[in-house]
């Protein structure tokens, strides 16, 4: 492990630990129904693999479908664990709770449908595809 990496679980599991708790439940509910799943690390960030047709980035989890282990996706997601160092304990507030509706809101989906809305047009999507390119040097989603 490099310093670099030990210095972001840090801080993560520190500064960001309220969304590292809820990473956690999640990372452990996941795998422990299913040990054998895919899972891999990306820029230090411990990557699952689930059964949802959707990403999750949350403290220093991020957890993509099979669809989402193209790169764009990861750095996207990636990049959600960025903004959980930068902000800390108001990731939840600021970021998480305002992108979770963006994406799971059935009116907020016919709207983005209806009125041709780029997904990532949302503060919290166009944020986070911002410092995983940053951090990564690589593109994030451009839905």
């Amino acid at each position: 492990m490099t310093v670099k990496n030990a210095l972001y679980i840090l801080i993560q599991l520190t500064w960001g630990l309220p969304q590292n708790i809820i990473g956690a439940v999640i990372w452990l509910t996941v795998n422990l129904k299913e040990p054998k799943r895919k899972r891999f690390v990306f820029h230090g960030s411990p990557i699952t693999v689930w059964n949802l047709h959707s990403s999750l980035g949350i403290g220093l989890f991020i957890f993509v479908s099979e669809y989402g282990m193209r790169e764009e996706v990861l750095v996207h997601e990636y990049g959600h664990t960025v903004l959980s160092l930068i902000l800390g304990p108001f990731f939840l507030p600021v970021i998480g709770l305002p992108s979770l509706l963006w994406a799971g809101m059935p009116v907020f989906t016919r709207m983005r449908m209806k009125k041709g809305i780029k997904y990532c047009s949302f503060y919290p999507e166009k944020w986070a595809n911002h410092e995983g390119k940053r951090k990564t040097g690589h593109n994030g989603i451009k839905y």
